[in-house]
């Protein structure tokens, strides 16, 4: 049985993105779709595992909303007509964290996984909502993990030649599957700081 399991598991890390993000559900929903200007809206995150056994995923480290190491992950804005806004990322250093294995985290089948869990970390864009006039915008999320290489999920480990990395992630690695996952969309209105109430929370089903 342990060995059976064992090649179903490199089944489907071994399966191309599209193949395997069948088996995967991707939502986001807001505490509020209104907020006023100068705020940051709470949107939390939901990755579905449905695959009939348990897998593995990884959160957002150091450097994955800005596309420094995989996973890629972080949060798209767009005006209300669905033209993607101009933002510009937040100033960083170019060091990041070396890659742990706790960043791994089993997902047991009919679980959800938050990638923005206590220990990783969170995504510059939603950030940029403080910095919007009133209006509407429409936001996404998108969740990229890659199967050519762990080198790809390094941080600083990047600038060594030969970087040493534990058995324990080496395995950890190998249970990660191919996933390209795209949510819902939400929409998040911007009010002006003397407007009235807020609207209630929409959470996804």
């Amino acid at each position: 049985m342990k060995q059976l399991l064992a090649l179903c598991m490199m089944a489907v890390a071994g399966l191309p993105a599209s193949a395997a993000e069948s088996w995967f559900t991707c939502t986001i929903a807001a505490e509020s779709v209104t907020i006023r200007e100068g705020e940051v809206p709470w949107i939390k995150v939901r990755i579905g595992n449905h695959l009939g056994r348990d897998v593995v995923l990884v959160g957002s480290l150091d450097g994955s909303s800005y596309g420094m190491r995989y996973p890629k992950c972080g949060f798209e804005l767009k005006d209300p007509v669905g033209k993607p806004l101009k933002l510009s990322p937040d100033s960083r250093c170019g060091n990041m964290n070396e890659l742990r294995a706790e960043d791994f985290v089993t997902v047991p089948t009919g679980r959800d996984f938050d990638p923005y869990g206590p220990g990783f970390f969170g995504a510059w864009q939603i950030h940029q909502f403080s910095q919007l006039p009133p209006g509407t915008y429409i936001v996404r999320f998108y969740y990229q993990t890659s199967t050519k290489g762990m080198q790809q999920y390094f941080g600083d480990e990047q600038m060594s030649a030969e970087p040493k990395v534990s058995p324990a992630i080496q395995q950890l690695y190998e249970k990660v599957p191919g996933l390209n996952l795209r949510s819902n969309e939400l929409k998040i209105t911007v009010t002006a700081k003397n407007s009235g109430s807020v609207q209630p929370a929409t959470r996804a089903k």
